[in-house]
This record gives structure tokens, sequence and C-alpha cells, in this order.
């Protein structure tokens, strides 16, 4: 065989690259927000620091059995000798861990985080017990003071009410409800800011989580740092 075309080959080859591992997220906080019921769509959020800039997450696995969550997020690295400068890379997790009956559960992470997730019973049958603005970003706006910035999807909604729950320890989620007013709901983009305050000294937390609840059984997540947004 040619010499130039076995090593073309052998470059080629997938046997020439090194695949890379996968296993488990250096995750470090596990956050779990209040205010969910048996009706919602569960979530929780893991936050962690990759020790170089050549990991990257991967997949995020749960398992319900019972009253235990078992959470799993890996990441890829490559074995390869590469430079790879020695800094960490914080990443944030937003896991949903579906819809799940009332009651008490325990949560384990990458089997080294774990708390309880409290859900109540709903009181009706519906999707969902509310509507919630679809909310893209938070601004703080003075002390304790911030700002809610989204969209409404019709006229025919409109602001019933800002409830913020917290979990005693590292969040404040928060739920901005929404009402008809009207039969007539045709689709309409309508840029939304609804005032709220927030008591961050309920929290233990030097870097609480603001969750927001938002449409389609989603949310916004940001963490905030002494009081800044990141």
């Amino acid at each position: 065989m040619n010499k130039s075309l076995f090593l073309t080959a052998l470059f080629l080859s997938p046997m020439a690259f090194a695949a890379p591992s996968i296993g488990l997220a250096p995750v470090k906080h596990l956050y779990v927000p209040q205010g969910f019921d048996s009706n919602d769509t569960v979530e929780v959020v893991v936050t962690g620091h990759f020790p170089n800039p050549c990991y990257s997450r991967n997949t995020v696995m749960v398992d319900v059995v019972e009253d235990r969550i078992k959470v799993e997020v890996t990441a890829l690295t490559s074995d390869e000798k590469k430079a790879c400068p020695d800094m960490a890379v914080p990443f944030k997790e937003v896991v949903s861990v579906g819809n799940l009956q009332g009651g008490d559960y325990q949560i384990t992470v990458n089997e080294t985080l774990e708390d309880k997730l409290t859900i109540a019973e709903a009181s009706s049958n519906s999707v969902d017990d509310h509507l919630y603005a679809a909310i893209d970003n938070l601004e703080k706006v003075g002390p304790d003071q911030y700002m809610l910035r989204g969209w409404r999807y019709s006229p025919c909604i409109e602001l019933e009410k800002v409830e913020v729950i917290s979990n005693g320890k590292d969040t404040l989620s928060i739920l901005p409800i929404m009402k008809q007013v009207s039969n007539f709901c045709p689709m309409k983009f309508i840029p939304v800011s609804f005032p709220v305050k927030l008591d961050l000294s309920v929290l233990k937390s030097k870097e609480p989580l603001i969750y927001v609840r938002t449409m389609d059984g989603k949310s916004f997540n940001t963490i905030l740092d002494f009081g800044a947004v990141k």
C-alpha cells in the first residue's frame, strides 16, 4: 500500500481521533423553587463550574420512583492533551422533572446534592390553575425593587397579580398571574412591564435564584449576586 495513502487513511479513520469522555458534571448547588402543584410541570435548577472550557454539557436524565427523584447531569470532555486554560466555567441547568402527584419528595442530583420538594394538590383539573405572562427579563430599578419585562400574546389578557413565594433558603418564585378580560382574543404581541418587590432578607443565600413562571410550563431564571443581576 502506498505510504501516503496509508497515512491519509489513518488520519481519516475514526480511531485516529480521541472520542470525548462522558462523566457526571461537577454540580455545585441545587435550587428547589416552591409553588408547584400536581398539574404543573415541575422544574429545579442546578448550577456548577466546569474546570476548563474543554468541558461541555451533555445530557440530563430524570428518574422518579415513588417519592424519590434521581437527577443525573452529565458532561463531555476530551482526553486529548490539548491546551485548555485553567479557568472555571459556570453553567446553569434548568431541569424539568415533569408532572408529579401531590406530596413530599426527596430529590438527589449526581449523588451529591440533596433537597426536599413539596408538591401541593391542584385545585382544578386544568393543565394549569393560572395563565402567566411570557417574562424574559428581570431588571433592578431600586432597593428591593425590580421590573419584570416580557410579553402578553393577546389584549384579552391582563395582569391580575404578582405572587412571590420563598422557599426560605435560596429561591424566590415569582408568579405573574394573568386573567382573561374579553372573549375576543386575537394574537397580538404586546410588551409588558410589571413592578415587583423582592425581600431578599428572607433568604439565607448570597446567590439566590429568582424563578419566574412563564407561558407553556416554562420559566425564566436568573441568579442574583449581592443584589446585582448576573
